[in-house]
């Protein structure tokens, strides 16, 4: 039983030296640039002609620090915070992807194209990423426009949340 125990130690710890070893870690233990504690997330800038999806995509930004325990480090202006992180929504792109038939669509995809960027008080670019894409399919319903423009707003948000998620990730890894 005793070599057992001191088997199962040995075995563990060179599984653990191992993984050390390798360079892996698990997610979020990077941060934020030195120097950076506090952040604030300033509404994301539309370049699109889809209305109001830049508060579509601030929101689903801020619930991704905040699902990933970071909702300490967010603050409500730009004067109480380290750097300000800032998006534009570059593009918004609809493709037809399944028909009924020739000339009806049941199906879109909706691909979003985001840029942006950490800066410091002084201006300072401390990280950038540039053409961050996102996907969703909606239903599109024949009979009912309105019905067709909700799915479509849910897909929208749907991509601002994968968005997000790569945005967080990118500048959690980078420092």
């Amino acid at each position: 039983m005793l070599l057992s125990m001191r088997k199962t130690a040995f075995l563990t710890a060179v599984a653990a030296l191992l993984i050390y070893a390798c360079g892996y870690r698990f997610a979020d233990t990077g941060g934020f640039p030195p120097g950076v504690n506090f952040i604030f997330v300033q509404l994301f800038e539309n370049r699109t002609s889809e209305v109001g999806i830049e508060s579509i995509f601030t929101d689903e930004l801020i619930n991704e620090f905040t699902s990933r325990g970071n909702a300490a480090a967010l603050r409500e202006s730009a004067d109480r915070s380290d750097a300000v992180l800032t998006g534009t929504i570059k593009q918004v792109d609809i493709v037809n992807i399944s028909k009924i038939s020739e000339m009806i669509v049941s199906e879109r995809r909706v691909i979003v194209t985001v840029d942006a960027s950490l800066v410091s008080p002084g201006g300072k670019t401390l990280w950038r990423i540039n053409g961050v894409s996102g996907t969703s399919t909606y239903a599109v319903d024949q009979d009912f426009y309105e019905i067709t423009e909700g799915n479509k707003r849910t897909a929208i948000g749907v991509a601002a949340g994968k968005i997000s998620e790569m945005l967080y990730n990118s500048l959690i890894e980078d420092f």
